[in-house]
C-alpha cells in the first residue's frame, strides 16, 4: 500500500468501513440515497455498468489492449483470441435460441476449445502467469488457507490517521454497491410497485454486513457484483438464487484447482453478452430532452 500500512490495520479498516455502512443501511440513509437517483440515471446506470462488464471481458480476453496512442486498441489475431470469437460466437447463438443454460454451456464449450493451446498451437504465457498452456491440470483437491481469519488489528486501524483510509473504503464500497443495485434492478425489472428496487434496504443491510465479515475473515471488502447481472439473466430474481449460488460455493473452497482450469476467455463469453443484456434500459432514456440525456449520457460512460 502507498501508505505502507501493515495488513492486520488494513484489515481493521475493512472492517470499520463495514461497521458505518450497516449503521447506514439500517437507519435507512443509503436506501433515502438510491431513492433520490432519478429513474434517467438509473437507466444510464444499468447501460454503463453493461458497458464496463463488455470492456472487462474483452480486456480479459485480449481482444483489446492498452495503446497509448489511442488508449485502447484491438488485441493482436492469435489463437487466444480466435478461440474466444468461437465461444462468444457459440454462446451468443445459444442465446438468440434460448437454450436453458446458455451462459454456462458456452464457457464449457470455450474452455474445452482452449486445451489445445499451447499444446497443439499459440502459446498462452503472456496472459496466463508465464505458463505457456491455457487449460492446464493442476489436481482436484486443495484445502483452502485460513491463517488469515480474525488477523484483522481493530485498535490500529481506529488511529487517527485510518480515518481516511476507513472513509475511502466505506465510499468505494457503498457507491458501487448503489450503482450496481440500481443497475441490476434495472436490467432484471426486479422492482416493486412504486418502481424501487425490490427489498432495497435488506439487499444494502446484507452488502454491509459482508463487508464486515470481510475484515473479519482476512479479505477485501465483499460487495455486490456487476457480474450477478448472469444470473439474472439466466432466470434468478429472488433471494433464493443468491443463496443456492452460496451454497454451491462450498465444495469449491475445497476444488480451487478445478475451477482455475476455465481460464478467463471462457469467462469473458458471458461477461460481453450480459453487457448486452445491461444495454435494454437505455432504450428508455429521453434522448431528445437533452436536461435528461447528458447527465445520462456522462453517467452511462463515466
Amino acid at each position: 500500500m502507498g501508505m505502507k500500512t501493515p495488513w492486520p490495520v488494513a484489515l481493521g479498516a475493512v472492517f470499520w468501513s463495514g461497521v458505518i455502512f450497516l449503521l447506514l443501511s439500517v437507519f435507512n440513509i443509503r436506501t433515502l440515497i438510491v431513492r433520490a437517483i432519478p429513474k434517467q440515471l438509473r437507466f444510464a446506470i444499468a447501460g454503463g455498468i453493461g458497458l464496463f462488464i463488455t470492456l472487462i471481458g474483452f480486456s480479459n480476453a485480449g481482444f483489446v489492449i492498452a495503446n497509448p496512442s489511442t488508449i485502447i486498441g484491438p488485441g493482436p489475431i492469435n489463437p487466444i483470441t480466435l478461440t474466444f470469437v468461437f465461444g462468444l460466437a457459440l454462446t451468443a447463438i445459444l442465446v438468440v435460441y434460448h437454450v436453458p443454460g446458455a451462459l454456462i454451456i458456452g464457457i464449457a464449450f470455450t474452455t474445452i476449445a482452449a486445451i489445445p493451446i499451447g499444446r497443439l498451437w499459440g502459446d498462452a504465457s503472456s496472459i496466463n502467469h508465464g505458463i505457456g498452456t491455457l487449460v492446464t491440470w493442476q489436481g482436484l483437491f486443495e484445502f483452502p488457507d485460513f491463517s488469515l481469519i480474525f488477523s484483522l488489528d481493530l485498535i490500529g486501524s481506529l488511529k487517527l490517521a485510518m480515518i481516511p483510509v476507513i472513509f475511502s473504503f466505506l465510499f468505494t464500497d457503498m457507491f458501487d454497491s448503489l450503482s450496481t443495485l440500481v443497475g441490476v434492478a434495472e436490467a432484471g425489472d426486479i422492482k416493486d410497485k412504486s418502481g424501487e428496487p425490490r427489498n432495497v434496504k435488506e439487499s444494502l443491510i446484507v452488502d454491509s454486513l459482508a463487508t464486515t465479515i470481510s475484515g473479519l475473515l482476512g479479505t477485501s471488502s465483499g460487495t455486490c457484483y456487476i457480474e450477478s447481472a448472469t444470473g439474472i439473466e439466466q432466470g434468478g430474481r429472488t433471494g433464493l438464487t443468491a443463496v443456492v449460488c452460496g451454497i454451491l460455493f462450498i465444495p469449491f473452497m475445497f476444488m480451487s484447482p478445478l475451477l482455475s482450469m476455465v481460464p478467463s476467455i471462457a469467462t469473458s463469453t458471458a461477461l460481453v453478452l450480459v453487457g448486452v443484456f445491461m444495454m435494454k434500459p437505455v432504450a428508455d432514456i429521453t434522448w431528445d430532452e437533452l436536461d435528461n440525456a447528458i447527465p445520462a449520457f456522462l453517467s452511462m460512460i463515466l
